[in-house]
C-alpha cells in the first residue's frame, strides 16, 4: 500500500514505537515501519503483537533486555580473513544467549515469531566456543589453549625473577617500581638517577622524575616484550578461528538478527496496544473501512498524561454502498481530526499494528491512501492555494482507482465558492465512478444537495454541542451538516446588532 503518510502524522506512531523497543535494530524497523506489501505480513504482525500482548498482560512475557548492537560485527565476520574483537564476541554472545532463552516463549505462542523459534538458536553452538577462550570483558583467557597456556606460565616466571631483582634498587630513596608496557623501570626521583646504572626511558607520570631501567633487567625485559608478542600472535589466531566460527554460522546470525528485530517490533507494538487499549483490525480483501468507537492515538496518549481532553468516539462505515463520505459541518465540528483519525488508524491496520477501536474494526485492502489536508501552497515554486489543491488533484485522478481511499480536507476552497463548488462536483463524480473510496469535508453548501442526488455519494455532518460550543465527533451519515458561523460568532463575543445584520444579509443571500 502507498500512502501519503506525513499529513496523517504517522512519524508520531513511529516515535512511539521507537521508544518502546529494547534494542537498537527494532528501534530502526520501529523508525521505518510503513505498510506492509501484502495483507498476509500485516496480518503477520498483527498476531505476533496480540500473542506478545497476552504474554505481557499474564505475566509470562517476554520481555528483551537492552541489547548491544552487533550489525556491524556481523558484517564485519562476513568478510573472509577479518577477526573480531573480543568485546565484539562477548556481544554477540549475549545476542546469542537471549536467543536461546527467548526460544521456549515462541514455542509456547508461535505466533509470535511466524518464521519459526528454531531461527532464534540456529547459531547458538557459537557460545560455548567463545565461553571457553574469552573472559566475559572479552580478553583471551590464559588458558584459551595449550599454547596460551606455556606462554603465560613463562610470562609468570620471568616477571617473577625481574620484581625480585628489582626490590634491590628499591633502597634508594622515593624509588619506586615502574612497569612500561612489558618492560621494568626504576621510578627515580629528579636529581637520583645516576644512583642506578642503566637505560633512562624518559620521565616518569605526570612528568615527574625519572624511569631507570636497570642493565641487568635489559635482558629479562626484552625477553618479556618477547613472550607478550607470542601471546598476541597467539590471541589473534583464537579470535581469527572464533570468527571463522562464526563466518560459518552466518546465515544463523542473520536470522537470530532478524528474529529479534520482529519480537522487538512485536513487543513494542504490543505495549502500544496496551497504552492506546487497541485491538487488530479485520483486514478483507474488499475496499471497505467500518470503524466503530475509533479514537485518534495521540488524544488517548494526551488523556492518560492529563494534558487534553477525555477523547470522544467516532464511527465510520465506507462500503459498497456508502462509498463516498460528503462531510459538511462548523470549523470547529471536528473534521479534519475525523479524517486524520480515520487515514491514521487506517495506516497503522495495514502496518500491521493494533488500533483504537471499542467495537468492530474491518479495514479494506486499500493499495493507496491518497491525503489532502492542509494548505499545499508553495512560495517557492509560485503555488496559490488553490494551485496547490488543483496539483494535488492532479496526482489522485492519475491514480486513483477502486482500491484507493481518499481523504480530502476542504474540496473546493481557494476560490470562488461557485467554481469551487462545480469543481468539487466533478471530480467526486469521476472519482465515484472509478469506485473510490472516502471521506470529503467541505464548507460548499451546493455539495449537500450535489451528495443528496448522487447514488455513490452520502452526506454526513459532526454532531456539535450547540451549548458547549465543542465537537462530538458524532458522525451523522445521511444528515448534511450547518456551518454554524454566526451561531458561534455570537456565542464567541461579537456585537448582537453585528450578528443580527449578518443574518439579514444571508437571508437575502439565499433568496437570489
Amino acid at each position: 500500500m502507498e500512502a501519503d503518510l506525513k499529513p496523517l502524522e504517522f512519524e508520531g506512531i513511529r516515535r512511539l514505537l521507537e521508544r518502546l523497543c529494547a534494542t537498537p535494530f527494532g528501534a530502526d524497523a520501529a523508525r521505518n515501519i510503513a505498510p506492509a506489501p501484502t495483507l498476509t505480513v500485516a496480518r503477520r504482525l498483527q498476531a505476533a503483537i496480540t500473542a506478545a500482548r497476552l504474554g505481557l498482560e499474564s505475566g509470562e512475557g517476554p520481555v528483551l533486555p537492552e541489547l548491544p548492537d552487533v550489525r556491524a560485527a556481523i558484517r564485519q565476520v562476513a568478510s573472509p580473513g577479518a577477526a573480531l574483537a573480543g568485546t565484539a564476541f562477548r556481544n554477540l554472545a549475549l545476542v546469542l544467549r537471549v536467543g536461546v532463552q527467548l526460544r521456549p516463549y515462541v514455542e509456547n505462542r508461535p505466533a509470535l515469531l511466524p518464521a519459526g523459534p528454531e531461527r532464534l538458536d540456529a547459531a547458538a553452538d557459537l557460545l560455548p566456543r567463545v565461553d571457553a577462550v574469552l573472559l566475559p570483558n572479552g580478553n583471551v583467557r590464559e588458558d584459551g589453549n595449550e599454547a596460551l597456556r606455556q606462554l603465560h606460565g613463562e610470562l609468570r616466571t620471568e616477571r617473577e625473577q625481574i620484581q625480585k631483582t628489582l626490590q634491590g634498587h628499591l633502597r634508594v630513596p622515593g624509588a619506586k617500581i615502574h612497569w612500561a608496557g612489558q618492560r621494568a623501570c626504576v621510578h627515580l626521583p629528579d636529581g637520583a638517577a645516576d644512583n642506578i646504572r642503566g637505560v633512562r626511558r624518559g620521565t616518569g607520570p605526570g612528568g615527574h622524575g625519572i624511569l631507570v631501567e636497570p642493565m641487568e633487567l635489559v635482558a629479562g625485559n626484552n625477553r618479556l616484550e618477547r613472550l607478550a608478542g607470542h601471546i598476541e600472535q597467539e590471541n589473534q589466531a583464537i579470535l581469527r578461528a572464533l570468527s571463522d566460527a562464526a563466518r560459518d554460522r552466518l546465515s544463523g546470525l542473520q536470522q537470530l538478527l532478524e528474529s529479534l528485530t520482529w519480537l522487538d517490533l512485536a513487543i513494542a507494538g504490543a505495549q502500544l496496544s496496551i497504552h492506546l487499549h487497541g485491538k487488530a483490525a479485520e483486514m478483507v480483501d474488499e475496499p471497505v473501512l467500518v470503524l466503530e468507537g475509533a479514537y485518534h492515538p495521540q488524544l488517548i496518549l494526551a488523556h492518560a498524561e492529563k494534558r487534553g481532553p477525555q477523547p470522544r468516539p467516532l464511527s465510520v462505515h465506507i462500503d459498497a454502498e456508502c462509498p463516498i463520505l460528503v462531510v459538511t459541518g462548523p470549523n470547529t465540528g471536528g473534521k479534519s481530526v475525523s479524517l486524520k483519525t480515520v487515514g491514521l488508524l487506517t495506516v497503522m491496520a495495514h502496518c500491521g499494528l493494533h488500533i483504537p477501536v471499542s467495537g468492530r474494526a474491518v479495514v479494506g485492502n486499500f493499495t493507496r491512501i491518497f491525503v489532502d489536508m492542509g494548505d499545499p501552497q508553495s512560495v517557492a515554486f509560485a503555488l496559490s492555494t488553490y494551485s496547490g489543491h488543483v496539483e494535488v488533484l492532479k496526482r489522485l485522478l492519475a491514480d486513483a482507482d477502486d482500491h484507493t481511499l481518499i481523504l480530502l480536507d476542504e474540496l473546493g476552497t481557494g476560490t470562488d465558492p461557485e467554481e469551487g463548488a462545480a469543481l468539487a462536483m466533478a471530480v467526486l463524480d469521476d472519482l465515484a465512478g472509478r469506485g473510490v473510496r472516502g471521506m470529503v469535508t467541505t464548507h460548499l453548501t451546493p455539495l449537500k444537495a450535489f451528495a443528496d442526488a448522487h447514488s455513490c455519494l452520502r452526506n454526513a455532518s459532526m454532531r456539535f454541542d450547540q451549548e458547549r460550543l465543542e465537537p462530538t465527533y458524532d458522525l451523522q451519515i445521511g444528515v448534511p451538516g450547518s456551518s454554524m458561523g454566526l451561531v458561534i460568532a455570537a456565542r464567541r463575543g461579537l456585537p448582537e446588532a453585528l450578528v443580527s445584520k449578518a443574518r439579514a444579509y444571508l437571508e437575502s443571500l439565499h433568496k437570489r
